[in-house]
């Protein structure tokens, strides 16, 4: 594997960019991000939501119960418009979110702790399309097949936005393996996958989405390499499954 070290300013760069997809003429300055993906089965994400910047893709979350969006903490705003329901952004339910709780410990320099639950004012309605995600119960190995899915560029260098959600199959790396990549850069909290030998990744508009490993969650799109294509550079997620007594704690103090 390539000795390549992100240093923290090129992963602010990157995270941004990854976020919010409604700066699109600065991201062909930049890297762009589901890259070699394909269109996610219909019905097979009721748990995925996209956070929208008034009607602008700015980045992906998931459903955790009726009222509580988990995305991750470099996707804040004062104000979202939560899109669930559907493959197809427009359609399906929209419901407005001005409340998020950011991890106390997220640093933007490092992007440790990238995590944060988002309040909806009213409760999603559940339904065959609208569904809970299940949250882990243990942190699965190395070398265990997930699915990736979002609605970010599936090209890059250029952006193409494509009009239903993507998904992407890749692979749980270890953190050995991947710190041939990141090096110190790479912390406890955060869990690499992709496939080696190519470059399938998530990117542009995909911050915040989920990586599904056996029925659960675990993980969210947080950061990755410069730009989004490049073989052998793994994306890097905020591991959820360390964190879900926060998360429970978070939503039961802010009921």
């Amino acid at each position: 594997m390539a000795g390549f070290l992100l240093p923290p300013p090129l992963i602010l760069l990157l995270s941004a960019a990854l976020g919010s997809a409604a700066q699109e003429d600065q991201v062909n300055k930049r890297e762009k991000r589901i890259i070699n993906g394909f269109p996610c089965p219909r019905g097979s994400r009721p748990w995925q939501v996209a956070l929208l910047n008034s009607n602008h893709l700015h980045c992906a979350g998931v459903l955790v119960n009726e009222q509580w969006v988990l995305t991750t903490a470099q996707c804040m705003l004062r104000a979202y418009n939560v899109h669930m329901g559907s493959e197809e952004l427009g359609k399906g339910q929209k419901v407005r979110a001005t409340k998020s709780f950011r991890h106390p410990g997220y640093s933007k320099q490092t992007h440790v702790d990238d995590l944060m639950l988002v309040k909806l004012n009213s409760r999603a309605r559940l339904s065959p399309s609208v569904q809970k995600v299940n949250l882990p119960s243990r942190c699965e190995p190395p070398g265990t097949e997930c699915t990736v899915s979002g609605w970010g560029t599936t090209s890059s260098p250029a952006v193409t936005y494509p009009k239903q959600l993507m998904c992407a199959n890749v692979s749980l790396i270890s953190s050995e393996d991947c710190r041939e990549v990141y090096g110190d850069v790479l912390g406890n909290s955060m869990l690499c996958a992709g496939h080696l030998d190519t470059s399938t990744n998530a990117c542009l508009g995909d911050s915040g989405g989920p990586l599904i490993c056996k029925g659960t969650l675990q993980g969210l799109v947080s950061w990755g390499s410069f730009p989004c294509d490049q073989r052998n550079h793994p994306g890097v997620y905020t591991q959820v499954c360390k964190y879900v007594d926060w998360i429970n704690d978070t939503m039961r103090k802010h009921r």
